[in-house]
């Protein structure tokens, strides 16, 4: 099951570093030494875990957790939610008065969840910083121009606007906070192991390939585009 939030204050997040004590521990070990020895990509690095989000206050709460956790949640259920950033790259149309298009990224097979689907991205977890205990809006920037420069070469700094949505996918256990980037003109992209491939769309197309071919996208894109086009759809009627 797929959730959207529409977010409408300014965010921080606010992060817990007490450890949590799992009784599986062992089995969680035996698991991820499994996953390992299949893909030998998998890295038991830092990650935030999602706790809860007040919509009144703005305030995510988060708790600094190991990537390992989450990743053997399909054989040992540690009930942890990956708290991620996802880019919403939006580009004018090449020719003037064509409608804005959206770029999507193709996983690579070797990812850990939704190999081989395309998705609004790039996305990625927010890293756990060293010392504070607090991101502000402006750290949540940081992690999304970090993130598009890592995964396609694009610098965004600045260009990044507010929040607009927390989408939770609780089957695979993500809370993804989306953030629009408006850019000047379609950029060069860079694809890596990642992304085997992108392309840029119109939103009309986006949810033409939604309504036509759903299992090639990820569900959480199928979510974000079909959100766009309601809030086009209310803004044309005001």
């Amino acid at each position: 099951m797929v959730r959207l939030e529409h977010i409408t204050e300014p965010i921080t997040i606010q992060i817990e570093r007490t450890p949590k004590v799992y009784e599986q521990a062992d089995e969680i070990d035996r698991a991820w030494q499994s996953l390992c020895a299949q893909n030998p990509r998998y890295f038991n690095g830092s990650m935030l875990a999602f706790n809860s989000y007040d919509a009144g206050s703005g305030v995510i709460h988060a708790r600094a957790e190991q990537y390992k956790h989450h990743a053997v949640r399909d054989e040992v259920d540690t009930g942890i939610s990956l708290l991620a950033v996802t880019a919403l790259l939006a580009a004018p149309g090449s020719d003037e008065g064509s409608p804005t298009v959206y770029m999507l990224g193709k996983r690579s097979s070797e990812l850990h969840r939704y190999g081989d689907l395309w998705e609004l991205g790039p996305c990625g977890g927010v890293d756990v910083p060293s010392q504070r205990d607090t991101l502000s809006t402006a750290g949540i920037w940081g992690e999304i121009e970090r993130e598009v420069q890592e995964e396609i070469g694009v610098m965004v700094s600045s260009s990044a606007q507010h929040p607009i949505a927390l989408v939770h996918d609780d089957a695979v256990g993500s809370t993804d906070i989306v953030i629009p980037i408006k850019l000047q003109c379609v950029p060069a992209v860079r694809t890596n192991w990642e992304y085997t491939d992108t392309r840029w769309v119109t939103l009309d197309a986006l949810i033409e390939w939604i309504e036509t071919s759903p299992s090639e996208l990820i569900p959480t894109t199928s979510v974000i585009a079909r959100y766009l086009a309601e809030t086009r759809a209310r803004e044309s009627e005001d």
